[in-house]
């Protein structure tokens, strides 16, 4: 019987393997050349992550990932040469921060010869979110507004007398606010390429984070500035983390997830995000073409305004009543719910960023090249690349077709694993696979419909 279950799971692998086979799609500034109808690509996807569902419901049957959270230690790396280095790394972040802020602010305002556009918009938002969940929370290392907090706290400027710092009253909440401002600069305003837009975003941004500082101290960057929350969220997928000892430790991919804190404002955070790169893709569609038109100007911005919100709306309901349904099974109440199984959803958004950001930083991120010896536009040539040319041909369209099909098939098969070893952790075998119908639901649901959009279906 248990022979027949392999060769059954195994088959269904198989297939869903083959169902995937690569067909050439499209992220930011990619190119689109499709062997396979998208409609058959996203479902085949879609199989594949029923199918690991089934392999999942037969061979897991012991929570595992709980117990390897902490994962093995390798050496320290506290100390003074930690401190050290540490100095050096957040110099290097406010150097950078620096040099953008300044060539946003005082460079050529025509964003497609100012480094602040790549730097900021491909470099710092896509490379980073790469780099966080394949080896940990890098960014923590240079994250320029931990050094001021750290120069505010240490020339007296918190405002707040001792014993009531509000630090530790956690919510992500800010974080949520501070995100969607971005996504909305990202997706929805009408001069995201110019240097002097981004120049008024990152001061502003900014201003509010050292003023959150003087406020409530340093805690203040940990729950509000939404692109540490991002990148820290991602970093527990990584197989690296740092302990609050100073160990350096390596575990299981997915293990970071379960001592990930059911902090209020997480879910939402989660479903901002993924409601984002949905709508992201949706804007490509023909249907979005049609009730955009063109556009330009704030009727551009306010229309899509709209749009961003609507679909974060849709994608947090579609989610709430997964949620619903699963509570109604185990008997839990839905917040408990929503707050064990957000997490979860991580790999989803990881494998978003790849799948829509994968072309954007390989091909139109060599700009960097050209930018780092011309950073404010003005003609320079400081080191000799201000003459590159930009291969276009670095990755061949198959290639990126593979990376981005095989991130929104993977990424939810992971999800669809977190979930079950949730599941199997709280509840008895049964009870638990029946509990993940709906969320199985949700997950098939995010591929198809990734994908489909994905490709401009």
């Amino acid at each position: 019987m248990m022979r027949r279950r392999w060769v059954a799971a195994g088959g269904l692998a198989l297939i869903a393997w083959w169902g995937a086979m690569p067909a050439a799609a499209h992220g930011i500034g990619g190119r689109t050349d499709l062997p396979l109808p998208a409609w058959q690509l996203a479902w085949a996807a879609g199989f594949a992550v029923a199918s690991s569902f089934v392999a999942l419901g037969v061979f897991w049957t012991e929570p595992r990932l709980e117990q390897a959270a902490n994962g093995t230690p390798l050496f320290a790396v506290g100390g003074r040469v930690g401190r050290s280095l540490l100095f050096v790394t957040r110099l290097i972040g406010v150097a950078l921060f620096g040099l953008v802020l300044w060539a946003a602010w005082w460079g050529n305002p025509n964003g497609s010869v100012n480094i602040a556009g790549p730097a900021f918009l491909i470099w710092f938002w896509v490379g980073v979110q790469l780099v966080s969940f394949v080896v940990g929370d890098v960014w923590r290392l240079f994250n320029p507004y931990l050094s001021f907090a750290a120069v505010i706290e240490r020339l007296g400027g918190r405002r707040v007398a001792p014993g009531t710092d509000h630090s530790t009253d956690v919510s992500l909440w800010p974080a949520v606010v501070a995100i969607l401002s971005y996504l909305w600069f990202e997706l929805a305003y009408h001069a995201t390429d110019s240097s002097r837009a981004i120049a008024v975003f990152l001061t502003v941004y900014s201003l509010v984070m050292v003023a959150g500082v003087v406020r409530y101290g340093s805690a203040w960057i940990s729950r509000a500035d939404g692109f540490a929350v991002l990148f820290s969220t991602l970093a527990r997928l990584a197989p690296l983390t740092v302990d609050e000892s100073g160990t350096l430790r390596r575990r299981i991919p997915l293990a970071g997830l379960t001592n990930l804190c059911r902090t209020p404002g997480l879910v939402p955070f989660v479903l901002v995000v993924l409601g984002s790169t949905t709508f992201d893709g949706f804007t490509r569609s023909s249907l979005w073409r049609e009730i955009a038109g063109t556009q330009t100007g704030w009727d551009r911005t306010v229309t899509f305004t709209v749009g961003l919100l609507v679909v974060v709306g849709l994608v947090a309901l579609v989610y709430a009543l997964a949620v619903a349904v699963m509570a109604s099974i185990t008997g839990d109440l839905a917040s408990e719910v929503s707050a064990r199984f957000g997490p979860t959803l991580v790999p989803i958004a990881a494998a978003y960023a790849v799948a829509h950001y994968f072309s954007l930083v390989v091909l139109d991120g060599q700009q960097i090249i050209i930018r780092l010896s011309d950073p404010a536009g003005r003609g320079s040539d400081w080191f000799g690349t201000a003459d590159y040319a930009i291969d276009w041909m670095l990755v061949s369209p198959g290639f990126i077709a593979w990376v981005q099909t095989l991130a929104i098939a993977v990424g939810h098969v992971l999800a669809v694993a977190a979930a079950h070893d949730v599941a199997i952790s709280r509840y008895r075998h049964d009870l638990a696979v029946r509990s993940q119908y709906p969320m199985l639901a949700v997950m098939i649901l995010y591929t198809v419909l990734g994908l489909f959009l994905l490709l401009g279906a």
